[in-house]
């Protein structure tokens, strides 16, 4: 049984924000018990978020896998440079249909599967992403941290023939990366000393970079996303999820999704955040490449 086996394995005590609520693990999968003894009905949703699903007008056809977090489910986490990057809160695992209930339940499931049952988790994937091309062909696109920040790299070198995309905090990896069929985008963040190093980094390296701004583009936002940065002319990543598209060197903005107004008004004072605020604008704009 699955339930019991992750009740085995699984750190059981470590507090989680489920449903609205600060709980724990282990009192999540025994309220739902039936829920978490069967592995998940699927790892890779098709155009399932409203941004992804915009990549049709370009003919591509997206698959995203979607799991818990950093370290929502465990103390090791998802995305390696999260805390760093100042993400963790920010992350899309609260915004949209991602905040309900039911969509954290699956992105839990899913987790606990790559966690614990790996060898499982591994066959059923790569069934998915063979279903996904016997169904789309070359217009698909898989990209597998929706919202993690995994290396699929041995994954990825066995589809050649199939494009994969991500997005990612970790410069390092991206460098690395050899898989002509894995396009990366950094995200670049004003949260720390590190983050910022690795941003101006990345620029230097002509590499493509996501920016997200504190602003949904509304009448009572005030900042304003300049027209460029580091002398690029900044382009809309809202526009389609589809980056692998983008031309070499692009550097785009990202809007703010799931925000009230009130809180970006707050976060707007910060300097030390992972969005670009008008505190800290002035400071992104004067970054030294060299």
């Amino acid at each position: 049984m699955l339930y019991e086996h992750y009740k085995k394995h699984a750190e059981l005590n470590h507090s989680i924000y489920f449903d609205g609520k600060n709980t724990t693990l282990g009192q999540v999968l025994d309220d739902h018990k039936d829920y978490f003894n069967k592995p998940p009905s699927y790892l890779l949703g098709i155009d399932s978020s409203y941004k992804v699903a915009k990549g049709k007008k370009l003919k591509v056809i997206t698959a995203i896998q979607y799991l818990a977090p950093d370290k929502m489910v465990t103390s090791n986490t998802l995305c390696p440079n999260a805390e760093r990057n100042g993400c963790s809160d920010a992350c899309l695992k609260d915004s949209g249909r991602l905040g309900m209930m039911n969509s954290q339940r699956a992105m839990i499931n899913r987790t606990l599967f790559y966690l614990y049952m790996n060898a499982s988790y591994d066959r059923q994937l790569r069934y998915e992403i063979d279903k996904a091309y016997m169904t789309y062909g070359d217009d698909l696109a898989v990209r597998l941290n929706g919202t993690s920040d995994i290396n699929y790299k041995d994954l990825v070198k066995d589809y050649p023939h199939i494009q994969f995309y991500d997005y990612t905090k970790n410069r390092n990896m991206m460098m690395k990366n050899k898989n002509k069929n894995h396009h990366y985008t950094f995200s670049g963040s004003m949260f720390s000393d590190y983050s910022i190093k690795e941003l101006k980094q990345a620029v230097k390296d002509k590499l493509n970079i996501a920016l997200a701004f504190n602003t949904a583009n509304s009448k009572q936002d005030t900042l304003q996303i300049p027209h460029k940065l580091f002398g690029v002319e900044l382009v809309s990543f809202d526009e389609t999820d589809a980056r692998f598209k983008d031309n070499q060197g692009s550097i785009g903005y990202l809007s703010r999704k799931g925000s009230s107004i009130k809180v970006r008004k707050q976060d707007d004072q910060e300097i030390n955040n992972f969005f670009i605020t008008s505190s800290n604008l002035d400071r992104i704009q004067a970054l030294e490449i060299n």
